[in-house]
């Protein structure tokens, strides 16, 4: 079992808790953090909203020794009612999501539960912080990441995943790569798209191309093919 042990800053108005210590409910087999004692630090400049129910927080690790990433993701739930939704995202990132670590989807340390200062539950799942959110819709982006975006979202498909709540706030961007985030709403999902996405040409046939959401999001949110060369 390893234990996270989270430090919030002191200088928060309306946020009177000190720490949380946390134990792990479920980690890839493969992480650095297995077995031991993580310490971590919440980054006082956050841009999230603390007084919520499931805030989102930036965050360093103390002892660098344990993981190759400084910066990690702590993704809260801090109300009994919203945890399940975290476990099924955490289940997402280490079973089907586990191959696609660190390439398609941010690098995931697990998902660890205990009580609050007021014994309440409280649980946390610590992410690889990569990237920032794309800044713009996705029709505005050069085609190139455009492309890059879907071949990312095509890996997502190929591990019979359907992503849920595909939006620009779920990719991030760094360097013109691209990691997808926010599993929470996944469905299991056969797709029989070759993946050949041919931007600039007429719009395929839905049924031919072999997976309908693929072909809206092409079609609608990044419109890569040339509406004047074929039929909607």
């Amino acid at each position: 079992m390893s234990t996270l042990r989270v430090q919030f800053p002191a200088n928060w108005p309306g946020w009177t808790v000190s720490e949380y210590t946390l134990n792990s409910v479920l980690i890839p087999h493969s992480s650095e953090a297995s077995g031991k004692l993580i310490t971590v630090g919440v980054d006082s400049e956050t841009h999230a909203d603390y007084s919520s129910d499931c805030p989102v927080f930036r965050a360093s690790f103390i002892d660098s020794s344990i993981s190759r990433h400084k910066a990690v993701v702590l993704k809260f739930a801090l109300r009994e009612d919203l945890i399940p939704d975290l476990a099924e995202e955490a289940d997402v990132y280490t079973g089907a999501l586990q191959p696609l670590q660190g390439t398609t989807v941010p690098y995931c340390y697990g998902l660890y539960a205990g009580l609050g200062e007021d014994g309440d539950p409280v649980a946390c799942l610590v992410l690889e912080h990569w990237g920032e959110c794309i800044g713009q819709p996705f029709e505005q982006l050069p085609i190139e990441l455009r492309i890059r975006i879907l071949q990312r979202l095509g890996e997502i498909h190929r591990q019979g995943l359907l992503h849920g709540d595909f939006a620009e706030r779920n990719v991030l961007e760094l360097d013109g790569d691209i990691r997808i985030i926010d599993f929470d709403q996944t469905e299991s999902h056969d797709c029989e798209c070759d993946m050949d996405f041919r931007p600039g040409e007429k719009t395929p046939d839905a049924v031919e191309f072999g997976c309908e959401q693929l072909w809206n999001i092409c079609r609608c949110d990044m419109r890569i093919w040339d509406s004047a060369k074929g039929s909607f």
